[in-house]
């Protein structure tokens, strides 16, 4: 009986894990598929990061900005993943923030925050819970096929 319970609780353990897995951010997807692409984790966007944090902040809600680089030629891509908790942080942030309307282009208005993140994984712009701004519109493109894909 002993090993019975063990097996079940061992079971349960492993569904369990991988149920938290599945649930997780988007982030290290997103991560290794710009990696691939030559990107590297930069710091250089502090700035624009902080206001996108403080944006956040006055509406309660916690992100993470994290920054990539690649040097191509003469010129740098930057690009800035912006984890949330949730797709509705997301929405909430995007529809109350210029910056990120600015940032964001082409997206349909839209009420709900699943729908929302579907338009925006669409358009190549999110994945998961993160959502991936370029700041290098020659390299829109390139950015979002890599979000697409990743």
């Amino acid at each position: 009986m002993k090993k019975l319970c063990a097996i079940a609780a061992l079971c349960l353990a492993a569904v369990l894990s991988l149920v938290l897995v599945g649930c997780g951010s988007s982030y290290n997807a997103l991560k290794k598929a710009f990696e691939k692409a030559g990107y590297t984790e930069s710091e250089t966007l502090e700035s624009r990061a902080e206001t996108i944090k403080e944006e956040a902040e006055k509406d309660s809600l916690s992100v993470t900005v994290h920054g990539m680089s690649k040097v191509d030629g003469l010129r740098t891509n930057f690009v800035m993943i912006i984890e949330f908790n949730s797709t509705e942080d997301m929405k909430k942030l995007y529809d109350e923030s210029n910056t990120i309307q600015g940032l964001v282009k082409d997206i349909e208005e839209n009420e709900n925050a699943k729908e929302f993140k579907d338009a925006l994984e669409e358009a190549g712009f999110a994945k998961g819970n993160c959502l991936v701004i370029s700041t290098n519109s020659l390299a829109m493109n390139e950015v979002t096929n890599i979000v697409k894909n990743a």
